[in-house]
């Protein structure tokens, strides 16, 4: 179990990576790769967070761990943007009291640093799950009728989010009933669980089978990647949860699906081809949240710095992109790895009570 850990955690270093170079203006300037980003990094950390997946715990400690683990970091990411916002900027309380109930909402739309919509979409998802499992699915003994099952699921799913000339997302926006106000999503995007939760317990499913040997061949790596660039290139559909955007069941799903076992399988190569290198990206994985809280507002910043400097467009980015991964992991040595006060706040109380127990990296890396 510990190489499987370890293969997960470099997954997710490589996804959080892939996360924050989403989040600048490769869009305007590198559409094609951005598509290709878009395709799959989303589905990939559902299915990535579903791989620590215990069913078999009490429904309880399931809503506890996720809540230790997701949404104090959320409410204490809040709490920063807020706080900062009274202190530095001419914003009434009253406006700031008004944005921060809209952010309870939990939905992008509603919050200023809008990547931290996924934190309690996954916290939403991951109860889902638990009581679609021990309802539903865990019921299906036979794999393929399961798998069949999950899928329709997500079709479900799928049908809410359809954007063209004829449907529209279903929730974004919709008219609320009784209240008669317009609003973007669910609360906690929980229109989305269906598809969400399709990934997150294929991860789980996926999870339960011994596939490293698999993910480990390197032609599987260049035929995922292979195909998976030929499908961004090719077909049309982007994939954008956040937006509602999933305007292909089948080519989007295909792609996000590619491109899991694309990151699954550069991780397994990368433990075979350089310790360093995998230690590396495992790094990012553990401290992956951390990332995702601060990379937008200081990627933004540091483009924005970089171009009044006169830099060209693709060195901006590129100094952008280190600057939202190196400075988050910056605060995270300086100001959170050994703060017993700001460790739990940031999903970390887990790992170290892991670390005590097991003394050993790859164990204290599971956000079940």
């Amino acid at each position: 179990m510990e190489k499987r850990i370890g293969y997960i955690d470099i997954a997710k270093g490589l996804g959080i990576l892939v996360i924050v170079l989403a989040h600048n203006d490769l869009a305007g300037y590198h559409p094609t790769l951005h598509k290709f980003i878009y395709a799959f990094h989303i589905p990939l950390f559902f299915f990535l967070s579903g791989m620590f997946f215990r069913p078999e715990r009490e429904f309880g400690e399931t809503v506890k761990r996720r809540f230790n683990t997701l949404m104090k970091p959320y409410f204490f990411a809040l709490f920063m943007i807020y706080l900062g916002e009274a202190a530095f900027s001419n914003m009434t309380f009253p406006v700031i009291a008004g944005r921060v109930a809209k952010s309870l909402y939990a939905t992008g739309h509603y919050i200023d640093w809008v990547q931290l919509w996924f934190i309690p979409h996954l916290f939403a998802v991951a109860v889902f799950a638990w009581l679609a499992w021990r309802f539903v699915f865990g019921r299906i003994i036979v794999d393929w009728l399961r798998w069949l099952a999950m899928f329709a699921m997500l079709a479900l799913g799928v049908l809410t989010m359809m954007s063209g000339a004829d449907i529209a997302p279903r929730f974004w926006p919709f008219t609320a009933p009784i209240i008669g106000t317009e609003l973007y999503g669910l609360p906690f995007s929980l229109d989305l669980v269906f598809a969400s939760g399709f990934f997150f317990l294929a991860g789980y499913e996926v999870n339960q089978r011994p596939l490293e040997k698999f993910f480990a061949s390197p032609l599987v790596l260049a035929l995922t990647f292979g195909l998976l660039l030929a499908l961004v290139i090719f077909l049309p559909p982007i994939l954008d949860f956040n937006t509602r955007a999933y305007p292909s069941l089948w080519i989007n799903t295909l792609e996000a699906l590619l491109g899991i076992a694309m990151t699954l399988s550069l991780a397994c190569n990368l433990e075979k081809w350089s310790e360093r290198a995998a230690n590396v990206f495992r790094y990012f994985g553990r401290i992956s949240l951390v990332i995702l809280i601060f990379h937008v507002p200081i990627q933004e910043t540091m483009f924005d710095k970089f171009s009044r400097l006169g830099i060209p467009n693709d060195p901006s980015i590129a100094l952008a992109f280190l600057s939202g991964v190196l400075i988050p992991a910056l605060i995270y040595e300086l100001a959170i790895h050994r703060n017993p006060v700001l460790r739990p706040w940031f999903g970390f109380a887990a790992e170290e009570k892991a670390t005590q127990v097991a003394a050993t990296p790859a164990k204290s890396t599971s956000v079940d």
